[in-house]
């Protein structure tokens, strides 16, 4: 079994400020609420200032559109983590030698999970969404999704095989800061069940049988041997 060294989520601050936020702001909102419910039902409305009635209206509508700003990047960063969360109990079926490390800055990128075994190191870039994914060459590939009144809609995530290819660039930059020389490679790992993904490829997929595949089977001409290993841990702890 691969030793997992997992870290605290780089959005983990945000995604306590986003909850903390939308708990404050849905409050506030539900206070106004019910204080409204209170003077409907005592016919104590009547009696106040118009400009007090809408006063009390438009704090109701931004308060609650505050909150579910803040409540939908809570669920963006929660997301990304469930994704890391699913990946590894994946890449914890890798045998013994390999090491899985979680939330890596290497440089500008942020990278999600990190694999480091004796035929090299693999980014494997988690993407947990859902709906309908279909793959293109383009810079942006299409998502379908449903709503939560039934209806369907069409939108633009940016590619991930881009992203992968520019975070591979950067580890690769990083290694080579401490002259470590290591060959890296990666594959997009889309985790939710629920997903369709319309296609898959040596560059992503939506099965974790195939991202053991990749790693175990992947042809390397100089293994790397134990010492470069704990050098690379070392960088990536």
């Amino acid at each position: 079994m691969a030793k997992i060294y997992a870290k605290e989520s780089a959005y983990a601050s945000s995604k306590r400020k986003n909850l903390v936020l939308t708990i404050i702001f849905g409050s506030i909102c539900g206070w106004l609420f019910i204080k409204w419910g209170i003077n409907v039902t005592t016919f104590t409305m009547h009696s106040q200032p118009i400009e007090l009635i809408v006063a009390h209206m438009a704090a109701f509508v931004i308060t609650g559109a505050i909150a579910s700003h803040f409540w939908g990047n809570y669920r963006k960063s929660d997301s990304g983590d469930t994704g890391i969360a699913r990946a590894l109990d994946v890449l914890e079926q890798l045998p013994a030698g390999y090491r899985v490390f979680t939330n890596i800055r290497a440089g500008e990128a942020f990278v999600g999970t990190v694999v480091v075994g004796r035929n090299g190191v693999f980014i494997i870039n988690t993407k947990n969404h859902n709906g309908e994914i279909v793959p293109s060459n383009d810079l942006n590939w299409e998502q379908r999704k449903v709503g939560r009144e039934g209806g369907e809609y069409t939108a633009s995530m940016r590619n991930p095989v881009q992203q992968l290819k520019r975070q591979i660039h950067n580890m690769a930059q990083l290694l080579k800061r401490y002259h470590i020389r290591a060959w890296v490679d990666g594959i997009v790992y889309f985790t939710n069940p629920e997903l369709i993904l319309r296609g898959t490829s040596d560059r992503f997929t939506n099965r974790g049988d195939a991202v053991l595949e990749f790693i175990l089977d992947y042809p390397v001409r100089t293994p790397l041997d134990e010492e470069t290993i704990e050098k690379i841990s070392a960088v990536l702890k």
